[in-house]
């Protein structure tokens, strides 16, 4: 018969509640520390919540040269240009600022209409009309052929540019639309520039007003859910282990917020979505915890408060190694094989399966002792419902 591979021993007996101020204290200045960089450096936020252009390019000819492409992307009249190497040597993100509607936006399409259509062709805001019209000025007449191929050029759909019989033709759009049209023909721009060495993947624009929606969205998800989590934990268990699950809910986010701007990683939605995960984790790690605390004030009355709080961490320590050494495994694997886009979700998972596991053994725990928790605090229902009890592990 096979025998059970255990790589946990059955029965531990370490002292992890004896080092309880200096994990609290540890933590302590973490979290401050997170704090204090939140608001001194700051996030490297992504398009998501910050608005502009993302292009993700790769090259043709071997390794992107980013001194090339900002050599070449600093004088588009396109504003600011940041350049990342994307997952490999090969690829380059290149990330433009959110264009605005006006002369610049307008130069810039003029640009593409002069070295797609030659000397003579150009682009000008109309007088009259809607705020957004602008006005093709061409060398010959505009039949359909070459109305369609302004149209092409300056990345707007065929109807919009009005038929006519003389050198000149009107563009229609409301400046609304014009604001969102700035965006394609800056993408187009940096195409341009980038030219035949490069491949574009991918594009995105996102706008101002949606990210800052997306950012008080996510803001408010996560003071959901945690607030949630407290809820739950209150009324699954007594008060104290509430404001244990929240301190180490707490302790969690705000050390993976200070991840993010320690390492700069892009934070993003997938990273957002990360740091709701890594609360969902750390609570169901230390729910599993606290079922077996709750068991044994009713098992071990006599017991200290610290001394069985060891007893229960150490009692369930091996299916938090074992289950947090999954975790840890699975978002390895998402790390190195999930590609760039993944990174900042990846990343902050793994950072989080640590901090979560920490905290579930020593912030969650040592809050317990100095939230004066004694067994004869114990709801009567409790001692009077046996299916409230954990299985061992």
């Amino acid at each position: 018969m096979w025998k059970p591979l255990r790589l946990m021993p059955i029965r531990t007996n370490f002292d992890f509640l004896g080092k309880r101020i200096h994990s609290l204290v540890l933590s302590t200045a973490v979290n401050i520390a997170a704090l204090v960089l939140v608001f001194t450096v700051g996030f490297n936020f992504g398009i998501d919540f910050l608005g502009g252009i993302a292009i993700e390019a790769r090259s043709n000819k071997g390794p992107a040269s980013l001194a090339a492409i900002r050599a070449t992307t600093s004088g588009l009249g396109v504003g600011e240009v940041t350049l990342q190497e994307f997952g490999n040597v090969e690829t380059v993100l290149v990330r433009v600022q959110r264009q605005d509607p006006g002369p610049a936006c307008v130069g810039n399409a003029g640009k593409l209409l002069t070295a797609a259509m030659g000397d003579g062709w150009g682009l000008r805001p109309a007088t009259g009309g809607l705020g957004g019209e602008l006005e093709v000025v061409a060398p010959q007449p505009l039949n359909d052929e070459r109305r369609v191929a302004v149209a092409r050029t300056i990345a707007v759909n065929d109807a919009q540019v009005a038929r006519g019989t003389g050198a000149t033709s009107r563009v229609l759009m409301t400046p609304e639309q014009q604001a969102e049209w700035c965006q394609q023909v800056a993408i187009r721009l940096v195409a341009a520039a980038l030219g035949g060495d490069y491949d574009i993947r991918r594009t995105e624009t996102v706008g101002p007003k949606i990210g800052a929606e997306l950012m008080r969205t996510g803001i408010i998800a996560v003071i959901i859910t945690m607030l949630g989590i407290a809820a739950y934990v209150w009324f699954r268990y007594e008060w104290q282990f509430a404001v244990g699950a929240l301190i180490a809910v707490t302790h969690d986010v705000l050390t993976t917020v200070g991840f993010f701007v320690i390492t700069q990683l892009e934070f993003n939605l997938a990273a957002l979505a990360a740091v709701l995960t890594v609360a969902g984790y750390s609570v169901n790690d230390t729910v599993v915890v606290f079922d077996r605390v709750r068991e044994n004030m009713r098992r071990y009355k006599k017991m200290s408060l610290v001394g069985m709080l060891n007893v229960s961490v150490n009692e369930t320590l091996a299916r938090t190694i074992m289950t947090s050494g999954t975790v840890f495994m699975a978002m390895a694997a998402l790390a190195l094989f999930a590609g760039p886009v993944l990174h900042s979700f990846s990343y902050a998972m793994l950072w989080g399966v640590i901090v979560g596991t920490y905290s579930s053994i020593w912030v969650a725990n040592a809050s317990l002792v100095y939230l004066n928790l004694r067994p004869e605090r114990l709801r009567p229902d409790d001692d009077a419902n046996p299916t409230a009890t954990a299985a061992r592990p």
